[in-house]
């Protein structure tokens, strides 16, 4: 199983080592929660936890 990484910056998940949101390299193992965000547009989610990439997301990184 492929190790996922969050994003310190934008909380992007990711298995490389840049994140592909934002372009930061402060990536962490450290993380819980997931949120899977398809639609911007039109997610409450998304406009609440400002995001505005689709994707998958941590909702606590450490």
């Amino acid at each position: 199983m492929v190790k996922e990484y969050a994003c310190r910056q934008c909380k992007m998940l990711t298995t490389g080592k840049v994140c592909p949101n934002c372009h930061s390299t402060d990536l962490t193992a450290e993380w819980s929660g997931l949120v899977i965000i398809l639609d911007v547009e039109h997610s409450q989610v998304a406009k609440a936890l400002n995001i505005k990439t689709p994707g998958k997301y941590a909702l606590k990184v450490a």
